[in-house]
């Protein structure tokens, strides 16, 4: 959709987005978690064969401890989130996606490195289409 396009913008069909809302194992640092996360946590995910076959995109999203205090002058929220990142997981269906998490590997692999920075228990999961309403290059 371009600024001077009347037509509204629609939910994409072709794919669906799942987000995990992400948050530190209880003792670890932001900093651990999120270096962790990005630097080892990345690479062991995306080196399993069904995340490389079922996956459209895999992206993180990593929260800016130095940004706390402009978003906390924002009247958009008042609380504090306990989330310090949002895994965001993109393929053709949903069924795709939790395939991932169902898979052998995956949970041999991928799950015992999870263990190591990520809450499972506090996480949140988001799922569902999603539409570009502005997207520039």
């Amino acid at each position: 959709m371009c600024d001077s396009d009347p037509t509204p913008p629609a939910l994409r069909t072709d794919r669906v987005r799942l987000a995990v809302l992400m948050a530190p194992k209880p003792g670890l640092s932001f900093e651990e978690f999120d270096r962790y996360w990005l630097d080892v946590h990345a690479n062991v995910f995306s080196s399993i064969a069904i995340a490389k076959r079922n996956l459209l995109k895999y992206e993180q999203f990593h929260l800016d401890p130095n940004y706390d205090g402009i978003v906390a002058a924002q009247s958009l929220a008042q609380a504090k989130s306990p989330f310090r990142g949002i895994a965001i997981f993109e393929a053709t269906s949903l069924d795709k996606i939790f395939e991932i998490f169902q898979d052998e590997e995956y949970l041999r692999v991928v799950v015992p490195d999870e263990r190591q920075f990520f809450d499972h228990e506090k996480a949140q999961i988001l799922a569902g289409p999603f539409a570009s309403v502005i997207d520039k290059p």
